[in-house]
């Protein structure tokens, strides 16, 4: 499952995995409003932060130095699940 916690850290939804799709595509399809521009990890309007289930999160464009991310900082637009055997928590930035 993927849990989404908002700015304030309270659970706002929980939704199964797909690990065919990008997160930030389970999160609409899903009607969890995140913020979203670009969809190619460009822009950082997706950014979450990952409370628990790191290990399980594909995220090819983990530290590129011209964009730099926090190791608990992710982009969903770009970021997947590996396996759906675990939990992953995130929380929404904006």
């Amino acid at each position: 499952m993927i849990v989404i916690k908002n700015s304030t850290w309270e659970i706002i939804k929980t939704i199964p995995w797909d690990t065919k799709k990008t997160l930030l595509k389970q999160l609409n399809e899903s009607w969890v409003e995140i913020s979203s521009a670009c969809f190619t990890g460009i822009c950082g309007a997706c950014m979450c932060r990952v409370e628990s289930g790191r290990d399980n999160i594909i995220d090819n464009f983990r530290w590129e130095a011209w964009f730099p991310l926090a190791p608990e900082e992710i982009m969903t637009c770009i970021s997947g699940i590996k396996d759906e055997n675990s939990e992953v928590v995130l929380q929404t930035i904006y």
